[in-house]
């Protein structure tokens, strides 16, 4: 039986410049980790490896970037570690993190994951951003649509990112494109989900100008 555990902790350095307003970490809450090992990556960079897709929610009247991480576990057994993740979380929001194993391998003797939350700094909204996102049902899967804006007046990429959820709310998977984003543009963009799934959203995650 596959254990979960979630941690709150800070992060300190010996930066010195001053330290990002963190929101209360009681206003974060990280939904059960479940294991999974499969390919992750596309081409020449599909590997195997262990990840989990786990849910944080923000119950705060303010946005975060919201950052997770933690171990993988053989009992008490420490056996991998997540490589950090972190997401924009909306005020009264909820994000699907993918945390996969920080060696990007496979951890079959794993049969539990520790999620630490190791901050949520208070920082303004991705720039790119997503509006008139909707999803529909497509014959017993989600599609999911909407349209992302560039408000910056420079090209770039943005990480588009998909969660669909069974009827139990559980997240089924988390597919994202990398795309290329003209200057203060917009471009469509649309996602379908595995049968079974019952609600899709869209975000945005990593930002490069």
């Amino acid at each position: 039986m596959l254990r979960a555990a979630v941690v709150v902790l800070l992060a300190s350095g010996c930066d010195s410049s001053p330290p990002r307003r963190q929101l209360d970490l009681d206003h974060v809450t990280v939904g059960a980790a479940r294991l999974r090992t499969d390919t992750i990556g596309d081409g020449q960079f599909a590997e195997r490896a262990t990840f989990t897709l786990v849910d944080a929610a923000n119950d705060a009247d303010e946005g975060a970037y919201v950052t997770l991480a933690g171990e993988l576990l053989a009992g008490s057994a420490t056996v991998g570690a997540f490589k950090p993740q972190s997401l924009w979380v909306p005020a009264r929001g909820q994000r699907t993190f993918a945390l996969v194993d920080s060696e990007r391998q496979p951890r079959p003797t794993a049969d539990g994951a520790r999620v630490v939350i190791k901050g949520a700094a208070v920082d303004p909204p991705p720039i790119a951003h997503l509006e008139g996102v909707h999803d529909l049902d497509d014959y017993g899967k989600r599609v999911v649509q909407g349209e992302l804006v560039n408000d910056a007046d420079r090209p770039g990429t943005a990480m588009v990112i998909a969660s669909f959820h069974d009827a139990h709310g559980e997240p089924m998977t988390r597919p994202f494109e990398v795309v290329a984003m003209p200057a203060n543009g917009r471009l469509g963009v649309q996602f379908v989900g595995p049968p079974g799934s019952v609600r899709g959203e869209l975000y945005v995650g990593d930002l490069a100008y």
